[in-house]
């Protein structure tokens, strides 16, 4: 069975109604265009549920953009501020479980690959190596949108345009669409854009070439 829904992924990991609210709140931010939920349930429909490690996934999937700052000069830094808000949610929950599980093992390497997951999501640009299996999933799933059918993903092109508008208002709109297709242009020099999902490779290669050539004409 494949995919999930925001509220099967909360009911799967057992989580509590307040980190629930936060995470909706967080990220239904105004200025949330992509990196909302709609982008969380998009990865959400390709999570396997037969996966042996799936909650780790769905909590790497929930953090991942939890911290999207509209600060310019917070670029980069959203990934290990979003980490750290998993650490934080984590350490809460010790005051309900075990850190360490009933047999005193398992949740130290747990949050270790959420974290690694989290963490590896600021860095789409680059072939990445001793990757987790969990990590090459959290990573694809949130290239899924350019592997789309090209008018979905004239969709999400939208979308992602008019929230660079907002954070990067201060700059001229024709560098800020420049500085869109620079990052396209470091996506396509990878060696794989997926490490798990090869099926979507060149549908995504197709749409980032096509959207670079109209994006600059």
């Amino acid at each position: 069975m494949i995919g999930f829904t925001l509220e099967e992924a909360f009911e799967k990991l057992g989580m509590f109604l307040y980190p629930q609210n936060t995470i909706k709140a967080c990220y239904g931010q105004e200025h949330r265009l992509y990196h909302n939920l709609d982008h969380i349930g998009e990865m959400l429909k390709h999570v396997p549920h037969d996966h042996p490690e799936v909650e780790i996934m769905l909590d790497a999937i929930l953090f991942h953009d939890i911290v999207h700052s509209t600060k310019p000069e917070a670029k980069g830094s959203n990934e290990a501020l979003s980490a750290a808000e998993y650490i934080l949610y984590n350490t809460k929950l010790l005051a309900y479980d075990n850190p360490f599980g009933s047999n005193g093992d398992g949740s130290v390497d747990y949050e270790r690959k959420v974290i690694g997951a989290i963490i590896a999501t600021a860095h789409h640009q680059d072939d990445q190596t001793y990757l987790s299996d969990v990590a090459k999933w959290v990573l694809d799933l949130d290239l899924s949108t350019f592997a789309l059918p090209w008018d979905e993903y004239l969709v999400w092109k939208g979308k992602i345009e008019k929230e660079n508008a907002l954070i990067w208002s201060h700059v001229e709109p024709h560098l800020v669409v420049k500085g869109r297709c620079a990052f396209l242009e470091t996506l396509l020099k990878r060696k794989n854009l997926y490490y798990v999902k090869h099926d979507w490779e060149q549908q995504a290669r197709d749409n980032i070439t096509r959207d670079i050539k109209e994006s600059i004409q």
